[in-house]
């Protein structure tokens, strides 16, 4: 039996999250079958050609090619070996066999910039990729009654890219898995490792760190454990030792040494500024019905100055004649004790509230100064004012004048 032409494909097959444009499948070797009971012989080989796959998430897969040669006895007993590429990505090879009830197969992803996987992200992420390198392997098992089985690695090495608001280099990010019975073994010998040198930000970070090891979708008896979580920022260091999904407990976020004039240079509050350095910890609690953070707490491990802005101060003493003594004595302040206690909303309302000692050398060096102080404000809406502060500000400005306008009405 020998099969000369063949050219059959459809519009578009849509499957789960992505979306084959004009997917052909043709003939790129004849396919010969010899039936001889002494010597059989099955062999040809088939081409697979789509103009673009598209993802939901806006990236797309290019122009795609798939290389798929047969050799074997017959249909149901033979060796394939082929290759994938789709333009600047890839190819990947690819070797297997099939017996009839199950296919088995290698693939090997060759040493390549990870600049080539720019179609994969959506431009809505303003991510341009930059430096690195690439490579993977894996192998799969399919079968009726068995279904998909696979697992190998993949390794990204070095890589660099530009962000909407900054940059990120040298990540290198290792990882292992097995896929059985659609559930995903992730770091079945060692986690998955994500290391990041540099990311600079609202804020300058280095020493990225994360491991990731488990099971997807994760249960009680198969966990996902997210570990060794820490970074190094504003001239200190922030992390927690390991989250265990689903959740059981609460983990523990660790501040260590951060450095508040780094940290109120980038906010650029108004009213007040602040050095020193600060330790605490915060609960972080991720399925409760409340909080996402609970009884934390913030001190002082270093001295600390509190300095109020003039205009502000001068403002408030001139409003409140009975509070002006106190103004003065918060001018400028030198703290040798504080504590805050910390909590956080999952609607992202913030309270704290704080003790702080200290002295005003300007006014008294030896009498010291105790202020209470508790503040309230939702962190989403900082979030969104420190990231997109213009467009807050039009808002801003239009919402607050069209009362007035209103009222001329």
């Amino acid at each position: 039996i020998r099969l000369t032409q063949l050219s059959t494909g459809f519009d578009k097959i849509h499957y789960g999250m992505m979306t084959v444009m004009k997917p052909r499948l043709s003939i790129g070797q004849p396919v010969e079958w010899v039936r001889d009971a002494q010597q059989p012989k099955f062999n040809g080989a088939f081409i697979l050609d789509t103009r673009k796959v598209e993802f939901e998430n806006g990236g797309y897969l290019p122009h795609a090619v798939l290389n798929l040669a047969a050799q074997g006895s017959a249909p149901d007993h033979f060796l394939l070996k082929g290759d994938l590429h789709a333009e600047r990505i890839g190819p990947i090879k690819l070797n297997g066999r099939w017996d009839g009830e199950r296919l088995r197969g290698e693939a090997w992803w060759a040493k390549q910039p990870t600049a080539v996987f720019q179609p994969l992200l959506s431009p809505d992420l303003n991510i341009t990729l930059r430096d690195g390198d690439f490579y993977a392997q894996a192998a799969f098992s399919a079968a009726r009654a068995q279904g998909f089985e696979a697992g190998g690695h993949m390794v990204v090495k070095n890589a660099g890219m530009w962000l909407k608001d900054g940059e990120m280099s040298g990540l290198d990010f290792v990882m292992a898995y097995r896929l059985k019975n659609e559930i995903w073994q992730l770091g079945a010998k060692q986690p998955i490792s994500l290391r990041i040198k540099h990311l600079s930000n609202l804020f300058e970070m280095s020493n990225i760190s994360a491991d990731l090891q488990g099971y997807y979708p994760y249960s009680d008896s198969a966990p996902l454990v997210l570990s060794n979580v820490g970074v190094d920022m504003l001239k200190g260091h922030i992390g927690f030792d390991a989250l265990r999904l689903p959740e059981p407990a609460s983990t523990v976020l660790r501040l260590k040494d951060i450095d508040l004039s780094v940290l109120f240079t980038a906010l650029k509050p108004k009213q007040f500024a602040m050095s020193g350095r600060v330790d605490g910890e915060l609960p972080l609690y991720l399925k409760d019905k409340q909080w996402l953070i609970r009884n934390g707490w913030i001190n002082n491990s270093s001295m600390l100055t509190l300095r109020l802005d003039p205009d502000m101060a001068d403002a408030m003493a001139e409003n409140n004649l009975a509070a002006g003594a106190a103004i003065e004595w918060l001018r400028y302040m030198e703290i040798s004790r504080s504590r805050a206690d910390v909590n956080l909303s999952n609607l992202g309302v913030l309270t704290m509230a704080a003790t702080i000692r200290g002295v005003n050398p300007q006014q008294n060096a030896h009498r010291e100064v105790v202020l209470n102080y508790h503040h309230e404000e939702n962190i989403f809406e900082l979030w969104r004012s420190l990231r997109f502060g213009d467009n807050l500000q039009e808002w801003l400005e239009q919402s607050l004048s069209t009362p007035a306008r209103s009222e001329h009405e």
